[in-house]
């Protein structure tokens, strides 16, 4: 994991830094304006099994915006962006008189890592005062890196019930590369020469991240697992 978050931000920095510096300038306003972004992530699965709910996570990574016109830009922002949910699954292997723990619930709440890049229109709304609100929409697409699960099963032993808490590399079991549509909106001050953003997003998954998952452990009752998240950031212009 510390490999992948290194490589992440020398590819964040390398984005914001390598830009170009000279800023084409009309009636005072920039047309290309970038910098970094980081805020917190609340995201779930979706409830095509049942038993599911949401995970909290952490964003870091830049935007980089051109102004076509005064009200509307175009605007990318690659981020490490942390999904996931929780979800409940029921285990009887009694029926097949095998399993180390023939009956057993577990509750899982994981963590999928990724690179996402938005790529969004942006159109500026209304202005009270400084404060400048905007919308955005635009298609999302998503990199996997990593998918960790933090689960507690729970079993019968000797009539007695006992837990058991862990983690578990899953990244194998979804999807390297997932699609969504991202909205959202947010306001933006001047501080000095640059700018401060507060930004609320919501990422809705149009592909499966978890395909072919069942509560019960049964073919014939499964079901494909989408995420979707919402977070709020803050960024300045540099």
């Amino acid at each position: 994991m510390k490999i992948h978050f290194s490589k992440l931000m020398v590819v964040m920095l390398s984005t914001i830094v390598l830009l170009p510096q000279a800023k084409a300038q009309d009636e005072n306003k920039s047309m290309i304006r970038y910098g970094p972004k980081l805020g917190m992530t609340v995201s779930s699965f979706s409830d095509s099994q049942p038993h599911t709910g949401y995970n909290i996570g952490f964003t870091v990574g830049g935007f980089v915006e051109y102004g076509v016109t005064d009200q509307l830009s175009l605007q990318a922002e690659p981020a490490y962006l942390e999904q996931g949910g929780s979800y409940v699954r029921f285990i009887d292997d009694s029926r097949f008189g095998t399993g180390a723990l023939p009956q057993h619930a577990t509750s899982s709440r994981t963590t999928v890592r990724n690179i996402d890049l938005p790529l969004l229109a942006k159109y500026q709304v209304a202005q009270f005062g400084d404060l400048k609100t905007t919308v955005v929409l635009g298609p999302a697409v998503s990199y996997t890196i990593s998918a960790t699960d933090a689960y507690e099963t729970t079993y019968i032993e000797d009539r007695s019930y006992r837990t058991v808490n862990n983690s578990r590399n899953v990244t194998s079991q979804y999807e390297p590369f997932t699609f969504g549509v991202t909205a959202g909106f947010g306001g933006e001050v001047n501080i000095g020469a640059n700018s401060l953003f507060i930004d609320f997003r919501y990422r809705y998954g149009i592909t499966s991240t978890k395909k072919g998952y069942s509560y019960i452990d049964l073919y014939d009752v499964q079901g494909d697992l989408r995420t979707h998240s919402a977070y709020v950031t803050i960024g300045i212009s540099l």
